[in-house]
């Protein structure tokens, strides 16, 4: 005897019921199996912040913070639609393994920096000053590639003069510029524009000294000065000359 259709029909649905409880269970597990690759992510995620900070690497450090917060999100909607999907693998694909030099430019610039530091408060170290007790101490500039060597007084600079005039006027003194007109010679109508470097003699007046650069000051003491110094007449100004490391330096008299 054939089933009637009302049995067939009763059989099928039992079968479609069984087929979506089947489903349901494995949504179930999928539910449980999701939530622990989302805890496990929110770890992840927390160890790569954890890691960026510790190697002082902020390129890092901000995407790992936004790919946490892109998860954390992602957790509390409980939503799984392709745009969180896509949110989180576009912040994954900017963090590219060729870029792990980061990780030790960002290390290396900040040893860098610690020594720079340590340097620094070495210098600003009282003991360091009594290494120059009774020694000479020069600033060391360079004018139109010629170096040359000024004893070291405290000095303010102007920026941007008018090249090799003779004197410059600030308010109501006449200060006189070294090595003035002449020491370079220039087409008519040429205009070139250097630093100053302002610095008072012993009976407090004011002197300025064109200038290029200010390379590292000098420390000799008196009796290697007179050794060194190869004496000078053609300018009244230039006591000498010290030749150093292959280089001349020309000792201006203030």
């Amino acid at each position: 005897m054939k089933p009637t259709k009302k049995v067939l029909g009763a059989e099928e649905f039992f079968q479609t019921k069984i087929k979506l409880e089947n489903e349901l269970i494995r949504l179930e597990e999928l539910e449980r199996e999701s939530k622990t690759h989302i805890t496990s992510m929110m770890e992840l995620s927390e160890k790569l912040i954890q890691l960026s900070e510790s190697n002082e690497s902020p390129y890092f450090l901000q995407r790992s913070k936004r790919l946490n917060t892109e998860i954390h999100k992602f957790k509390i909607k409980n939503e799984y639609k392709q745009k969180e999907f896509d949110s989180l693998f576009h912040i994954l694909e900017k963090i590219k393994s060729e870029d792990k030099i980061e990780f030790l430019d960002s290390a290396l610039k900040n040893r860098i920096n610690r020594i720079a530091t340590n340097l620094t408060e070495k210098k600003q170290n009282p003991p360091s000053q009594q290494k120059l007790s009774g020694k000479l101490v020069f600033i060391c500039y360079v004018l139109e590639g010629v170096n040359f060597l000024i004893p070291k007084k405290t000095y303010r600079i102007l920026r941007d003069i008018p090249a090799f005039k003779k004197q410059l006027r600030i308010r109501e003194k006449l200060i006189p510029l070294f090595p003035g007109p002449g020491f370079v010679l220039m087409e008519e109508g040429e205009k070139k524009q250097k630093n100053v470097l302002l610095i008072k003699d012993s009976s407090k007046k004011e002197l300025g000294f064109y200038f290029d650069e200010l390379k590292e000051d000098w420390a000799v003491s008196k009796t290697s000065l007179e050794g060194l110094l190869e004496k000078d007449s053609t300018n009244g100004q230039i006591l000498g000359k010290i030749k150093r490391k292959g280089k001349l330096y020309h000792l201006v008299k203030i």
